[in-house]
């Protein structure tokens, strides 16, 4: 059974169906309308469902769709901080999507912050991912301690108080202590996942979760497993070792149908 749209709904579905023709071998673009044309159910007047829609209009699979609305997703949130994914495989990869999510915990202002800095430090039209994560990282660590040491003073003072050129500088000093940090970490979980894979239990991805969770998790970090349901309504699973106190996600795996794949992505997290 069908919906009529109104003549605005039509008006619009017209010009996001012009973006989706215009635009095949652009990712954003057509994976931004794609969304739209989701979640509006703009769809609706000629299909019964948006896997309806997409298979008859445009022959595209469900599975391909939702590729290309992930990696317009990833693309529109790094924008802010000066990164363009060249393709949509690029914007799905592992390394760009960890990048991605912690700017979109940051507020604009912090995202204004962390694109000033990679364009004064890095001298590159567009920052690596790694550039990317170590100072967002660093900007939100600032803002949730409030105050910070003034480089020329070693008083505490708010961040915000500083003049530019200091603030540069304070992130610049606590990038270089959070890399080193990172480094450290990296190494813990690849040493983790080494002796996760030689534990003694059934040897599978349940053992490697307790393993991991008995070995090397801290008391004041959880590993989770959540399931949620996607825009489309189908169940979907993330395993993420996470923060417990404050929430934030020390590594992640890619959401997934089932539990194993979910928890074995989060293994290749750690492990990279």
């Amino acid at each position: 059974m069908t919906d009529a749209l109104s003549t605005t709904e039509q008006q619009h579905l017209a010009s996001l169906e012009h973006t989706i023709q215009a635009g095949l071998q652009t990712f954003r673009d057509t994976g931004a309308a794609l969304a739209e044309i989701r979640d509006g159910r703009l769809y609706r007047a000629t299909h019964a469902t948006f896997d309806a829609y997409l298979e008859r209009r445009w022959g595209f699979t469900r599975q391909h769709a939702g590729r290309l609305i992930q990696a317009a997703e990833v693309a529109q949130v790094l924008e802010p901080v000066g990164y363009t994914p060249d393709t949509e495989r690029e914007a799905r990869t592992p390394e760009v999507r960890a990048a991605a999510r912690i700017v979109a915990e940051l507020e604009p202002e912090q995202q204004q912050q962390v694109a000033k800095f990679l364009q004064a430090t890095t001298g590159s039209e567009k920052p690596s991912t790694s550039q990317i994560k170590a100072v967002a990282e660093v900007v939100q660590q600032i803002d949730a301690h409030g105050t910070v040491e003034h480089p020329d003073t070693g008083e505490q003072v708010p961040f915000t108080d500083l003049p530019e050129q200091a603030r540069m500088a304070v992130i610049r000093e606590n990038v270089s202590t959070s890399t080193h940090e990172r480094v450290q970490r990296q190494q813990g979980h690849i040493q983790a996942s080494l002796e996760a894979r030689n534990s003694t239990g059934k040897g599978g991805w349940t053992d490697w979760c307790m393993t991991y969770a008995q070995q090397h998790l801290t008391d004041d970090q959880e590993l989770r497993i959540t399931v949620k349901r996607d825009p489309s309504g189908n169940a979907k699973v993330q395993a993420a070792v996470v923060d417990a106190g404050s929430g934030q996600v020390i590594a992640a795996g890619e959401r997934a149908d089932w539990l194993k794949k979910a928890v074995m992505t989060l293994v290749e997290e750690v492990k990279a």
